[in-house]
């Protein structure tokens, strides 16, 4: 008898706590596991070809949880790294302080949510993917299913919108 779509979510109900556990002590947030642990069983839906046993749809789901784990560790760090880039080490007594530097601080982020909210859907999306998410050109065209070289225009059109925005209120 052949392993099943519903053999499948049976499976998953079965190891759910496993998973769970697995994921919280790698994540060391119970939110976070349950957010991915739903991606997992949303991803159910898209196996092709289905398991061929319980043990393979076993390894697959420890295999997604795992790789789905990495990815949002990757994410927290990129995020982290670029709040350094831009914010740098500077203390809560540092930034009190100097009052004028927070509201200019304010106004330029004000500045650059605005000049944001003003670009293509498309362009805003491609900005996203490369500098929150980190994927390279290659994997936004091919997540997008455009060209590599739309990407790189569409980027440089954005960072040039964005940068054109901060330096008119300045001038």
């Amino acid at each position: 008898m052949a392993f099943s779509d519903h053999d499948v979510y049976r499976t998953f109900l079965s190891i759910r706590p496993q998973i769970q556990r697995f994921l919280q002590q790698r994540l060391r947030c119970r939110d976070t596991a349950a957010d991915l642990l739903q991606d997992i069983y949303l991803r159910l839906m898209l196996l092709t070809p289905p398991p061929a046993s319980e043990v393979e749809a076993r390894a697959w789901m420890f295999t997604v949880a795992s790789n789905l784990s990495i990815d949002h560790l990757r994410g927290q760090k990129r995020r982290g790294d670029l709040l350094d880039q831009y914010l740098g080490e500077e203390t809560e007594a540092d930034a009190t302080t100097e009052p004028e530097r927070m509201l200019q601080a304010q106004d330029q982020l004000l500045q650059i949510q605005t000049a944001l909210a003003q670009l293509p859907d498309l362009c805003a999306e491609i900005l996203y993917l490369s500098r929150i998410e980190g994927l390279s050109h290659a994997e936004i065209a091919n997540q997008l299913n455009i060209s590599v070289s739309w990407v790189e225009k569409q980027l440089a059109k954005a960072l040039l919108h964005c940068r054109q925005a901060v330096d008119d209120e300045d001038a």
